[in-house]
């Protein structure tokens, strides 16, 4: 069974199959690999419940991104659906980064809180940002100085994420 074609069907409000293609997926490389396919869908729903399942997948599994880190870090600079770019900022600190590949990183995600309309892409952002400024100490003064600034400016959920943030600092 294609798992793409049980991500298809209904609208971007709905997860549709993705808990049962997560079962069917668990830690086999293989399937995953074809779960991956799904994110570069010509279909926005597909592409948005695949960035979902890899997301879920992967929270046990973190080690099935490695041979797919290159296509997560490619899929970072060309996505431009917000639930894809959601799930994207959760899965890049699943991952071991270079300084250089980091500091892309951050750009990116940098980008996107200033100039993403969705809450949800913004905190998660910033979640990523604070996670990469955990191991890449160079960004953290950055890292604290958005997260201060969003503790003022942002909406609600932004507000709060950053102030949880930063009691953590």
């Amino acid at each position: 069974m294609d798992i793409r074609e049980l991500l298809t069907g209904g609208d971007l409000r709905s997860i549709g199959h993705v808990d049962e293609v997560v079962d069917i997926v668990g830690d086999n490389p293989d399937r995953f690999e074809e779960l991956m396919t799904g994110l570069t869908d010509d279909r926005p729903v597909v592409r948005m419940r695949s960035a979902d399942a890899v997301e879920k997948v992967t929270r046990r599994h973190p080690e099935l991104l490695r041979p797919h880190q290159a296509t997560l870090f490619q899929q970072l600079h060309l996505a431009t659906q917000q639930e894809v770019r959601w799930h994207l900022a959760q899965l890049v600190t699943r991952m071991a980064w270079t300084e250089e590949e980091a500091a892309d990183i951050v750009r990116v995600l940098t980008g996107w809180i200033d100039t993403e309309t969705s809450n949800i892409v913004i905190v998660n952002a910033l979640q990523a940002l604070f996670d990469l400024s955990m191991i890449h100490p160079r960004f953290r003064d950055d890292v604290i100085t958005l997260l201060k600034e969003k503790r003022e400016s942002g909406s609600p959920a932004v507000k709060s994420r950053s102030k949880k943030l930063l009691r953590n600092v």
